[in-house]
């Protein structure tokens, strides 16, 4: 009785981690995106700056990020616009649950509450730009939101209505961007074309 006991712990332990990271392997991988294919990404991209008054559309979706302790899944979100100047369609994309503290979801909170001119920075992959594939009311260029400049109509400069609680939240550093790209590479880029991309 003892030793089935002691077998049934040595199963826990290690049977359910190599569950997990076989499940993961098999099933929750997607693309694999490296760390340096995730840099290859980002070093191929330029910051630009965007202005819309409202959103064409707003959508997620949640997906299985991976078996592990803790949260198990996570969302992406994605905000549609035109942009007048490239003359294309964009889906600025964030995710949310994969940011420790609740930043993800209050920056999405305060994006999905525009409705005046607001002003962003962010990441274009210019190989994605210039694809003539992207840019459509069906297929965006994928964006990634770097700094808040304007929200609704108010800026830093306006005392009587400053957004530095707006700003901070939004803002997305560098280590945080690349794991949303990485999400983005593993689990939501087609892979005919992360292939083509990357020389698959």
């Amino acid at each position: 009785m003892k030793g089935s006991k002691i077998g049934y712990i040595v199963g826990l332990v290690v049977g359910v981690p190599l569950f997990a990271f076989g499940a993961n392997y098999l099933f929750f991988s997607g693309n694999r995106a490296s760390d340096i294919e995730t840099k290859e990404y980002i070093k191929n991209s330029k910051i630009e700056t965007f202005a819309v008054n409202k959103w064409l559309k707003e959508d997620h979706k949640q997906y299985i990020a991976g078996l592990q302790r803790g949260a198990n899944s996570a969302v992406l979100y994605w905000y549609t616009f035109y942009d007048n100047q490239y003359k294309k369609y964009f889906n600025l994309y964030m995710f949310d649950y994969l940011e420790k503290d609740y930043q993800g979801r209050n920056r999405i909170n305060f994006i999905y509450s525009v409705d005046k001119e607001t002003k962003f920075t962010a990441y274009v992959n210019q190989e994605q730009l210039k694809n003539v594939t992207y840019g459509t009311k069906d297929n965006p260029v994928p964006i990634w939101g770097k700094d808040l400049l304007q929200y609704n109509g108010r800026d830093q400069k306006d005392d009587m209505n400053d957004i530095e609680l707006e700003v901070k939240t939004f803002h997305v550093n560098p280590e945080t961007n690349a794991l949303f790209i990485q999400q983005y590479l593993s689990h939501f880029m087609p892979k005919d074309e992360y292939k083509a991309m990357f020389k698959k």
